[in-house]
């Protein structure tokens, strides 16, 4: 599966930051000059571990978790490069299936857009049980109580400021069935989701840390479970 980096300027911005820093502690001479630049680097590799290998092994971790139904239908808020949607569509089969929502910024994800997204799935071989949409997690285009799952990962915080992130979370419950399960997987906000759920009345709410495979630099990646 083709990986990509979240948010490419950031660890970009590590690496220019480190490796200028390097360049002034050499001429300055002083060992203590080499550590803000060292860290920088350092932070620098964190973040890309966790884009390019352990976002890929929460995923993994908690859609084998939940024992999906092979007939389940499921919506993916932010697909991107369909890294959540994949795993899960390969717990599927017909009719069981996956809809991938997203509007296709380049900004969160390098390359994200509907074209790429959709070859991958066709490598994959998972087309007759995965389906892509560009639409607004704010303005779901679905009826109410329509999926088994709602998940969704690094996708909700980036919609700013709070009122939209809230306006998701209720787009989502609604279209949730009756003792269907919402996923979400972030870096921010994860206690204001869990707000917003028990507001909507949703039940058996669980937040885990998942460790060095979350971490993006200072941010630590967290996984909500929420029952409705």
């Amino acid at each position: 599966m083709k990986k990509s980096v979240d948010a490419p300027l950031v660890p970009l911005a590590f690496i220019l930051f480190g490796l200028l820093g390097l360049v002034s502690a050499i001429k300055v001479g002083e060992w203590t000059n080499f550590i803000f630049p060292m860290l920088f680097l350092l932070l620098a590799a964190v973040y890309l571990h966790t884009s390019l290998i352990g976002k890929y092994r929460i995923i993994k971790k908690v859609v084998a978790g939940l024992n999906i139904e092979k007939n389940a239908q499921i919506l993916d808020l932010g697909t991107g490069h369909g890294a959540f949607l994949i795993e899960i569509a390969r717990h599927l089969q017909h009719p069981g299936k996956i809809i991938g929502i997203d509007i296709w910024n380049k900004q969160d994800q390098a390359n994200n857009s509907y074209e790429n997204t959709k070859k991958l799935i066709v490598e994959q071989q998972l087309a007759d049980v995965s389906e892509l949409l560009t639409a607004d997690m704010v303005k779901l285009p679905f009826k109410g109580n329509n999926f088994n799952y709602v998940v969704a990962s690094l996708s909700i915080h980036n919609l700013k400021p709070a009122y939209k992130r809230q306006a998701a979370i209720q787009e989502a419950f609604r279209v949730l069935k009756k003792g269907g399960r919402m996923v979400i997987i972030d870096i921010e906000h994860v206690g204001e989701y869990q707000q917003f759920l028990q507001q909507l009345g949703a039940k058996e709410i669980s937040i885990s840390n998942t460790g060095i495979n979350g971490m993006y630099a200072g941010l630590f990646t967290k996984v909500l479970i929420a029952k409705k």
